[in-house]
């Protein structure tokens, strides 16, 4: 029991500490996305309307449809925002606290099977991993999803019999919770089915039973959040889809989806993304590619039920990212960093020389060539401060002005105030006309990012960003023939949200749209 109680002691002051370093560069690393002010504008309007069946404000041409997939993330962010206000820094304590507990989870897991240095020191390997940091400083539900998949393995690795129908009962209810956080719920809870799989093979003791319970039980829950969906929007399905196809691209046969695998691992080792500025993952994808590897022959000829669960986790969650075809950057982590835990049997595993050889140079050398990627990204990101970005944004505008903008800017205006750019790509199939538009909006103030005429120019490239840009030039124009600029806020990480174009002196240019001149 003393044991017990200074091996907490010892993993509680670690996970305190490291929410303390955390907190101080929160809103610094990674540079605050419009995704994050996108789910947050969303939580918000639930708020204000008292009901979770509305959606986002800021679009009012772009389709968008009420649904409860995701309902527990926003219920959690309301909490927050009911605590701390509406900001970015309410909505990444959020993320960094469900951070701090995948930790302690993290350890728990590796408990079950390793002496407590090992365990601490996986634990530790998380820590400090940069693709760690970035999710829990993130604004979004990576890791909350993260964290229920941690749970899952807890238990899986906690049950003396795994194939004992109540506890895959129990485990499919922690995977069906991830559909109520975000819809890549599927791919944690195929990463559960295959963890489940592997260590019942790992052990001998297949149950088709054990399988059937717990995707009955997943089903179940899930089931839940599509009933509540169909109350929202009672053409849930065919909405959810047709957004899907339109904004992702899930209508590709899946065939080309799980081709583009390949791909996705090419621009993760590359650090090619859109608008979220990557760490160098090529020492972890490296690490978590030879562990996989080591992990699957280990559980198949080495009979490891720890090896298993861990692989079984990890593969799943790559399997579920290529069958769906979503290949978002942020994502990866759902199956990378679990991986890393391989690093527990493995260390366990070794031989006694070898696991004194590991304890003095392997885990160091991981824990530094991790860190250091660490430090890279958070100094670069360091020089960009989003509240010196908005700070001058205050100075030209009231936070209540009826505003055409840029969405990372809606941390500042109030709920309603905000229409953001990408509703423009949809004026034409809306029978509008850009000062039609204006006009019947009620906008009095415009932010216009330099970024756009990047994005024109090099149509149809970030189509996938802001739609189809034809409208820039009908827009200039306007603020040329229509507007008063009043000024210019100036800031290379914020005022582009294009990776390649982040650091150069890009401006998001402010108007004042004057009257409409008497006919």
């Amino acid at each position: 029991m003393l044991k017990c109680r200074r091996e907490a002691l010892w993993v509680g002051a670690f996970l305190f500490a490291y929410l303390l370093c955390n907190l101080l560069f929160l809103t610094r690393y990674p540079l605050v996305h419009s995704d994050e002010s996108w789910l947050g504008g969303l939580t918000r309007n639930m708020l204000a309307s008292g009901s979770p069946a509305v959606t986002e404000p800021f679009f009012d041409l772009k389709p968008r449809y009420p649904h409860a997939v995701k309902i527990i993330f926003h219920l959690l962010q309301a909490g927050f925002v009911a605590v701390f206000g509406y900001g970015a820094f309410a909505l990444r304590f959020l993320s960094l606290l469900a951070g701090c507990v995948a930790l302690g989870l993290a350890f728990a897991c590796c408990r079950r099977v390793a002496p407590f240095g090992v365990a601490f020191a996986v634990m530790g390997t998380l820590a400090v991993c940069a693709q760690f940091v970035a999710v829990s400083h993130t604004a979004r539900q990576e890791v909350l999803l993260l964290m229920v998949a941690l749970w899952l393995l807890h238990g899986l690795l906690a049950a003396d019999a795994p194939a004992a129908p109540a506890v895959c009962r129990r485990l499919g209810l922690l995977a069906g919770l991830g559909v109520g956080l975000h819809p890549n719920g599927f791919v944690l809870a195929l990463g559960g089915l295959c963890a489940l799989l592997l260590r019942m093979a790992a052990q001998r003791r297949f149950s088709w039973k054990a399988l059937a319970w717990y995707m009955a039980a997943t089903g179940a829950v899930a089931l839940v959040f599509v009933g509540l969906s169909f109350m929202f929007d009672p053409q849930f399905p065919a909405h959810y889809r047709r957004y899907g196809e339109a904004e992702f691209g899930l209508d590709a046969p899946l065939w080309q989806r799980v081709l583009g695998f390949g791909d996705y691992l090419g621009k993760l080792w590359r650090g090619e993304s859109g608008t979220y500025v990557l760490p160098d993952l090529k020492a972890q994808l490296l690490l978590s590619g030879g562990l996989l590897a080591w992990g699957l022959w280990r559980a198949v000829h080495g009979r490891d039920p720890a090896a298993a669960a861990f692989v079984g986790m990890a593969l799943g969650a790559a399997l579920g990212t290529a069958l769906i075809g979503r290949y978002n950057q942020l994502s990866a982590s759902l199956w990378m960093l679990p991986a890393l835990l391989l690093l527990c049997p493995l260390l366990t595993a070794a031989r006694p020389a070898w696991r004194k050889w590991a304890a003095r140079l392997a885990v160091p050398a991981v824990w530094a060539a991790l860190l250091l990627s660490t430090v890279q990204a958070v100094a670069a990101a360091l020089p960009y401060d989003y509240g010196r970005y908005l700070a001058q944004i205050a100075a030209l505008v009231p936070r209540q002005a009826k505003v055409l903008a840029n969405l990372n800017t809606a941390f500042y205006f109030d709920n309603d105030a905000l229409l953001d750019v990408r509703n423009l790509a949809y004026l034409q199939e809306n029978g509008l006309t850009f000062a039609a538009y204006v006009e019947s909006r009620g906008i009095t103030a415009i932010l216009w990012p330099q970024e756009m005429d990047f994005i024109y120019e090099h149509r149809p490239d970030y189509n996938a960003l802001y739609g189809n840009p034809r409208a820039v030039p009908e827009v200039e124009a306007f603020l040329r023939e229509r507007c008063t600029l009043l000024g210019s806020v100036t800031d290379a990480g914020y005022a582009v949200r294009i990776v390649s174009e982040i650091g150069k002196p890009y401006r998001v240019d402010v108007w004042r749209v004057n009257p409409a001149p008497e006919p």
